[in-house]
């Protein structure tokens, strides 16, 4: 059958702060490709459209071109598909789409996984319509559409996606090499040594220098192209490494890493969106990291108290028992940290601050715009810190566009705001 995805944030976008400040929460990634793309996967044929809270449209209509965003255009003979963002696993979801013959609400333990407009009953709906047209439709039919039970499960807090990196990155690789060759022209130097060679996926121009190390002993390893794999870096699979980046002296394991990252020192069981700078030595582990961050010299997070007590992360200053001993840093875009700087664990860290003074930072959870440390933190001026931002994205030839500028803006005044998520 025909079908629109329409992939859409919920009102719990704010579980996953700070990273949902400048990107919806189905751009975050888990393994190898951001979760939206996934859907490429399982519904194969489908078109897809991006559904977003206002305040991030633009940036992300900017992003991700190939995609509309918040327009939904209805093709001939197509039904909709509104599938909650948060999505983790889709167990039986694909088939109980295929096979409905009803509109129907798709849930798991109570939550909207998902809800299915079959073209015949909601033709009152234009073919070229907003998000805001459907949910009005669905409230007013809503007591009319079946509710289904299905084995598809949803994420409720960014730390369960690095808990899932090792099993998304497998299974992202297994899907991507259906679909297309993963491996192309790259070079292996001699005195550089994959193990696992089989599950060693390099893209074309990648450099692995001599004395590197690949092992896929345990779980695949995917490479982006343009990538260089310098001498006495040691990579442990499952783990991605995305495109233009550069893998320094150090031990990477267990990682999503992504475009144009630059990377050494200890990176274990941690997600990096793209451009982050941890060029230096130093420990970050179970974490999940922005856009634009970059670590001084020696900075290292803690992810295990000495006690070995599950840790809690403050969101939004509410407390929360994570269930996990291993829990590391949340950071948000355009965050820098100075040299040797420490942070305990499960903190929560916002945008654009700048963190510096060597010491033990020990809040639960930094504002965005934050300067300074534990000892005091002030508000970052926002023309200083866009300064910042600007000036670190011209050292690697980019330019912060408009969109992204004016969010930043936003959010120093507002902070994260909820115009637009939908709520089924």
């Amino acid at each position: 059958m025909a079908l629109r995805i329409c992939i859409y944030e919920d009102d719990k976008f704010g579980n996953f702060y700070p990273l949902t400040l400048v990107r919806p929460v189905y751009v975050l990634r888990s393994g190898a490709v951001p979760s939206f793309r996934r859907v490429e996967f399982l519904f194969p044929g489908a078109s897809i459209t991006l559904v977003a809270r206002d305040q991030i449209s633009p940036l992300l209509a900017e992003q991700h071109a190939d995609f509309p965003v918040s327009i939904i255009k209805r093709e001939a003979g197509a039904d909709v598909l509104f599938l909650n963002g948060r999505i983790r696993s889709y167990g039986d979801l694909p088939k109980l789409v295929r096979d409905s013959r009803l509109s129907t609400i798709f849930k798991c333990q109570d939550e909207t996984v998902g809800v299915l407009f079959k073209v015949d009953t909601f033709q009152a709906v234009p073919v070229l319509a907003t998000h805001h047209e459907y949910l009005r439709e669905y409230q007013s039919h809503k007591a009319d559409i079946p509710e289904f039970d299905t084995s598809a499960t949803l994420y409720n807090h960014v730390w369960e996606m690095v808990s899932d990196i090792e099993t998304t990155i497998a299974e992202d690789v297994t899907f991507l090499r259906g679909i297309s060759d993963l491996s192309g022209d790259a070079r292996v130097h001699n005195g550089a040594y994959l193990v696992n060679p089989d599950q060693v996926f390099l893209g074309h121009d990648v450099d692995v220098y001599p004395a590197a190390i690949i092992d896929a002993s345990k779980g695949p390893v995917l490479i982006g192209p343009n990538t260089r794999i310098e001498s006495h870096a040691a990579i442990y699979g499952p783990c991605f490494i995305g495109a233009n980046s550069v893998v320094l002296a150090g031990k990477i394991s267990h990682c999503s890493v992504g475009p144009t990252c630059r990377v050494g020192g200890e990176l274990e069981e941690s997600i990096l969106q793209s451009y982050v700078n941890k060029y230096h030595a130093g420990f970050i582990g179970h974490s999940y990291v922005g856009s634009w961050v970059n670590f001084g010299a020696m900075a290292t997070n803690s992810d295990l108290k000495n006690n070995y007590s599950p840790i809690r992360v403050s969101v939004g200053g509410k407390m929360i028992d994570t269930g996990s001993i291993k829990v590391g840093s949340f950071i948000g875009d355009h965050t820098k940290f100075g040299i040797g700087t420490l942070l305990n664990t499960g903190i929560n860290i916002g945008a654009c601050c700048n963190i510096f003074g060597g010491g033990l930072t020990t809040d639960k959870e930094i504002p965005s715009f934050s300067w300074g440390n534990t000892d005091k933190f002030h508000t970052y001026a926002l023309d200083k810190a866009i300064d910042t931002a600007q000036r670190s994205a011209e050292r690697r030839n980019v330019t912060v566009s408009p969109q992204e500028l004016e969010l930043l803006r936003l959010i120093f005044q507002h902070g994260l705001t909820s115009a637009g998520a939908l709520t089924f």
